[in-house]
């Protein structure tokens, strides 16, 4: 009875062993389930700008804020709508955004509206107001044509950017200035085909997403 009893008493203990194992094996993959889940989404968050503008800068007259546009005396008119904010946006949306920024793996949102200057550079938390935890914005403050008699015709794009972590205040934000020059735009008469320098347009605003995207991944210059 005794030696009969000792075997109960065991396998009652190796029994209960095996349990433990099985729940601490259960909780271990359970938690290893949960490091291989990936991190919440990001996104990235764009809207383009308003209509082109026009500044100049001559000999004869100086920079009227959009005469060319406007057709003012003195200015070359510029064919309507060269880069319009339903063109902006087909723009960006051909180009891969969040890898130009060292965004990769954020999902990229294009808007179809235009947030105002005031907007971009008044607000202290995010543009959109469910952008998520984890979210970055670019928005074009202002496109414009310049033509000027010293550096000649350039494509101007104002981008203003910011990041978020789970906080309402950004963790970064960044404003450049970026110029693409021109060659073909705008045509040399106004019976020329304006669609090669509506073309020439889209492509150095392609370009200026690269570029500020460069200067954004920059590393910080050191102070002397």
């Amino acid at each position: 009875m005794k030696r009969a009893g000792f075997v109960k008493v065991c396998r009652g203990l190796l029994a209960g062993a095996f349990a433990a194992l099985a729940g601490y094996t259960g909780t271990a993959a359970h938690a290893q389930e949960r490091a291989s889940q990936p991190s919440p989404a990001c996104t990235l968050h764009v809207w383009p700008g308003s209509s082109l503008r026009s500044t100049y800068s001559g000999w004869l007259h100086g920079g009227l804020v959009d005469g060319a546009v406007n057709g003012r005396d003195g200015y070359r008119k510029l064919p309507e709508k060269p880069l319009d904010t339903a063109r902006q946006k087909q723009v960006l949306e051909g180009i891969d955004i969040a890898a130009a920024l060292g965004l990769a793996g954020y999902t990229v949102v294009v808007h179809p509206e235009t947030l105002d200057s005031r907007t971009l550079r008044t607000t202290p938390g995010p543009w959109l107001a469910d952008g998520g935890a984890c979210h970055a914005e670019l928005a074009v403050d202002d496109v414009f044509f310049q033509e000027d008699v010293f550096s000649g015709r350039s494509l101007k794009v104002i981008y203003r950017y910011r990041s978020f972590r789970g906080a309402a205040t950004p963790e970064r934000t960044f404003g450049q200035i970026i110029s693409e020059k021109l060659t073909l735009f705008p045509p040399a008469k106004p019976e020329d085909d304006p669609r090669p320098g509506f073309d020439e347009l889209a492509a150095a605003m392609g370009k200026s997403i690269k570029d500020f995207g460069a200067v954004l991944m920059a590393p910080p210059r050191k102070k002397r």
